[in-house]
């Protein structure tokens, strides 16, 4: 049993599906809690894009992990360890993209009101 099947394949998938998963829910509450914030303001919006914005970096760091982990498994795995190394740096450059536009969201909701619609 080589390095990389010791852990979870899902790991190298991590970045991959937590960066569109954290933006997808950041899209839709920002837009659900808009009318909400136009009566009464609350920084729930604000809270919720910068926990997301974590989630999508949690993401990223668990798929560099899992690169740094299968690193070695590249020479003693019979396949070359070449596509699961490929996703988790996929991983890696969606995760670090989508938590920068959760943090643009975050900031042109910091800067428009949301009573102009």
């Amino acid at each position: 049993m080589t390095a990389a099947e010791r852990h979870p394949k899902l790991f190298y998938w991590a970045g991959v599906a937590l960066g569109p998963l954290a933006w997808g829910i950041n899209l839709q509450g920002v837009y659900a809690l808009a009318h909400f914030s136009c009566e009464t303001t609350k920084l729930t919006g604000t809270i919720m894009s910068a926990v997301l914005a974590i989630v999508a970096l949690a993401g990223t760091a668990i798929s560099a992990r899992a690169v740094r982990r299968g690193a070695g498994a590249e020479w003693a795995d019979a396949e070359g360890g070449g596509p699961r190394t490929f996703m988790a740096w996929l991983g890696v450059g969606s995760g670090v993209l989508f938590a920068l536009v959760i943090v643009n969201q975050l900031a042109a909701s910091l800067m428009i009101s949301p009573c102009l619609r």
